[in-house]
Protein backbone atom coordinates (compact mmCIF):
# COMPACT_ATOMS: atom_id res chain seq x y z
CA UNK A 1 0.00 0.00 0.00
CA UNK A 2 1.56 3.47 -1.05
CA UNK A 3 2.82 5.48 1.73
CA UNK A 4 0.64 8.47 1.87
CA UNK A 5 -2.62 5.84 2.06
CA UNK A 6 -1.07 5.03 5.31
CA UNK A 7 -0.35 7.86 6.66
CA UNK A 8 -3.87 9.45 5.97
CA UNK A 9 -5.41 6.02 7.35
CA UNK A 10 -3.65 6.40 10.36
CA UNK A 11 -4.51 10.16 10.95
CA UNK A 12 -7.90 8.99 10.45
CA UNK A 13 -8.00 6.43 12.82
CA UNK A 14 -6.52 8.48 15.17
CA UNK A 15 -8.81 11.58 14.92
CA UNK A 16 -11.98 9.02 15.30
CA UNK A 17 -10.36 7.82 19.00
CA UNK A 18 -9.60 11.43 19.67
CA UNK A 19 -12.82 12.36 18.97
CA UNK A 20 -15.53 9.37 19.80
CA UNK A 21 -13.53 7.80 23.21
CA UNK A 22 -12.17 10.69 25.02
CA UNK A 23 -15.55 11.32 27.05
CA UNK A 24 -14.80 14.99 27.44
CA UNK A 25 -15.04 15.83 24.05
CA UNK A 26 -17.68 13.37 22.94
CA UNK A 27 -20.71 14.96 21.47
CA UNK A 28 -22.72 12.09 20.83
CA UNK A 29 -25.26 13.11 23.97
CA UNK A 30 -25.64 16.46 22.18
CA UNK A 31 -26.65 14.79 18.96
CA UNK A 32 -29.14 12.91 20.63
CA UNK A 33 -30.69 15.65 22.39
CA UNK A 34 -30.93 17.27 19.32
CA UNK A 35 -32.58 14.31 18.07
CA UNK A 36 -35.33 15.19 21.06
CA UNK A 37 -36.09 18.83 19.63
CA UNK A 38 -37.78 17.34 16.75
CA UNK A 39 -40.70 15.56 18.01
CA UNK A 40 -43.89 17.02 17.87
CA UNK A 41 -45.05 19.18 20.70
CA UNK A 42 -48.70 18.14 20.56
CA UNK A 43 -48.09 14.11 20.84
CA UNK A 44 -44.58 13.77 21.87
CA UNK A 45 -43.39 11.25 19.19
CA UNK A 46 -40.76 11.96 16.72
CA UNK A 47 -41.72 14.27 13.64
CA UNK A 48 -41.03 12.34 10.64
CA UNK A 49 -41.84 15.94 8.96
CA UNK A 50 -39.19 17.46 11.09
CA UNK A 51 -36.34 14.53 10.21
CA UNK A 52 -37.54 14.60 6.78
CA UNK A 53 -36.91 18.56 6.30
CA UNK A 54 -33.60 18.62 8.43
CA UNK A 55 -31.59 14.92 7.40
CA UNK A 56 -33.22 13.85 4.07
CA UNK A 57 -33.93 16.60 1.97
CA UNK A 58 -30.50 18.57 2.82
CA UNK A 59 -28.58 14.97 1.66
CA UNK A 60 -30.92 14.34 -1.33
CA UNK A 61 -29.92 18.18 -2.14
CA UNK A 62 -26.66 18.12 -1.76
CA UNK A 63 -25.94 14.69 -4.38
CA UNK A 64 -28.57 16.52 -6.79
CA UNK A 65 -26.46 19.96 -6.85
CA UNK A 66 -23.19 17.41 -7.07
CA UNK A 67 -24.32 14.61 -8.80
CA UNK A 68 -27.15 16.80 -10.53
CA UNK A 69 -25.69 19.73 -11.86
CA UNK A 70 -21.94 18.69 -11.51
CA UNK A 71 -21.06 21.02 -9.44
CA UNK A 72 -18.20 20.56 -6.62
CA UNK A 73 -17.18 22.68 -3.80
CA UNK A 74 -13.90 24.41 -5.48
CA UNK A 75 -10.55 25.61 -3.10
CA UNK A 76 -11.64 28.97 -3.53
CA UNK A 77 -15.54 28.54 -2.21
CA UNK A 78 -14.17 25.83 0.34
CA UNK A 79 -11.92 29.04 1.60
CA UNK A 80 -14.86 31.23 1.72
CA UNK A 81 -16.93 28.60 3.36
CA UNK A 82 -13.84 27.92 5.91
CA UNK A 83 -14.02 31.72 7.17
CA UNK A 84 -18.09 31.82 7.22
CA UNK A 85 -18.63 28.84 9.40
CA UNK A 86 -15.96 30.07 11.99
CA UNK A 87 -17.69 33.22 11.75
CA UNK A 88 -21.05 31.68 12.49
CA UNK A 89 -19.76 29.64 15.00
CA UNK A 90 -18.09 32.28 16.92
CA UNK A 91 -21.32 34.13 16.62
CA UNK A 92 -23.48 30.84 17.89
CA UNK A 93 -20.92 29.96 20.52
CA UNK A 94 -22.02 33.65 22.56
CA UNK A 95 -25.68 33.38 21.70
CA UNK A 96 -25.38 30.61 23.52
CA UNK A 97 -24.19 32.02 26.58
CA UNK A 98 -26.61 34.93 26.03
CA UNK A 99 -29.70 32.31 26.41
CA UNK A 100 -28.93 30.68 29.18
CA UNK A 101 -28.82 33.81 31.16
CA UNK A 102 -32.58 34.09 29.73
CA UNK A 103 -33.81 30.38 30.83
CA UNK A 104 -33.19 31.21 34.80
CA UNK A 105 -36.16 33.58 34.73
CA UNK A 106 -39.06 31.76 32.68
CA UNK A 107 -41.80 29.53 33.01
CA UNK A 108 -41.63 25.69 32.34
CA UNK A 109 -42.57 25.86 29.21
CA UNK A 110 -40.65 28.32 28.14
CA UNK A 111 -37.53 26.72 30.07
CA UNK A 112 -38.55 23.57 27.50
CA UNK A 113 -38.16 26.01 24.75
CA UNK A 114 -34.52 27.98 25.78
CA UNK A 115 -33.38 24.54 27.12
CA UNK A 116 -34.32 23.00 23.08
CA UNK A 117 -32.91 26.14 21.76
CA UNK A 118 -29.78 26.12 23.60
CA UNK A 119 -28.89 22.29 21.96
CA UNK A 120 -29.88 23.47 18.57
CA UNK A 121 -27.50 26.46 19.01
CA UNK A 122 -24.41 23.97 20.23
CA UNK A 123 -25.60 21.45 17.88
CA UNK A 124 -24.89 24.62 14.65
CA UNK A 125 -21.48 25.26 16.39
CA UNK A 126 -20.88 21.94 16.24
CA UNK A 127 -21.51 21.03 12.99
CA UNK A 128 -20.35 24.57 11.65
CA UNK A 129 -16.40 23.83 13.12
CA UNK A 130 -17.09 19.91 11.52
CA UNK A 131 -18.29 22.24 7.79
CA UNK A 132 -14.97 24.11 8.76
CA UNK A 133 -13.11 20.90 9.08
CA UNK A 134 -14.27 19.38 5.92
CA UNK A 135 -14.01 22.99 3.97
CA UNK A 136 -10.22 23.00 5.01
CA UNK A 137 -10.27 19.24 3.49
CA UNK A 138 -11.68 20.55 0.34
CA UNK A 139 -8.78 23.43 -0.09
CA UNK A 140 -6.29 20.43 -0.10
CA UNK A 141 -7.88 17.41 -1.51
CA UNK A 142 -7.91 17.24 -5.45
CA UNK A 143 -8.88 13.66 -6.72
CA UNK A 144 -12.50 14.28 -8.53
CA UNK A 145 -13.97 11.45 -6.39
CA UNK A 146 -12.95 12.71 -2.94
CA UNK A 147 -14.05 16.20 -3.59
CA UNK A 148 -17.77 14.87 -4.69
CA UNK A 149 -17.80 13.04 -1.56
CA UNK A 150 -16.72 15.07 0.47
CA UNK A 151 -18.98 18.58 -1.04
CA UNK A 152 -21.93 16.06 -0.35
CA UNK A 153 -21.13 16.17 2.81
CA UNK A 154 -20.58 20.04 2.84
CA UNK A 155 -23.53 21.05 1.54
CA UNK A 156 -25.73 19.00 3.25
CA UNK A 157 -24.42 19.66 6.85
CA UNK A 158 -24.39 23.45 5.48
CA UNK A 159 -28.23 22.60 4.79
CA UNK A 160 -28.84 21.54 8.30
CA UNK A 161 -26.62 24.26 9.53
CA UNK A 162 -29.45 26.87 7.74
CA UNK A 163 -32.68 24.94 8.87
CA UNK A 164 -30.66 25.29 12.07
CA UNK A 165 -30.30 28.20 12.41
CA UNK A 166 -33.87 29.58 11.21
CA UNK A 167 -35.54 26.97 13.69
CA UNK A 168 -33.16 29.16 16.19
CA UNK A 169 -34.37 32.50 15.14
CA UNK A 170 -38.12 31.44 14.78
CA UNK A 171 -37.67 29.92 18.96
CA UNK A 172 -35.45 32.94 20.18
CA UNK A 173 -38.46 35.73 18.41
CA UNK A 174 -41.06 33.48 20.30
CA UNK A 175 -38.94 33.27 23.95
CA UNK A 176 -38.57 37.08 23.49
CA UNK A 177 -41.68 38.45 21.77
CA UNK A 178 -44.16 36.23 23.87
CA UNK A 179 -41.62 36.96 26.92
CA UNK A 180 -42.59 40.81 26.07
CA UNK A 181 -47.05 40.15 26.13
CA UNK A 182 -46.57 38.51 29.12
CA UNK A 183 -45.70 41.25 30.79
Amino acid sequence: MNRQILVVMLIALLVVIMLFFNKKVNLIRLFIEQLKVFKNARTGKQSIWDLICFFVFPIAISGLIVFGLSFRVTAQLAETLTTVFSLVFTILFGFAAVIVERRERDTEKKKRVVSETFVSIITSTSLSLFAAFISILLTIITKDLYVSILSIILFAVSLHIIMLLLMIIKRTFVIYCEGEREK
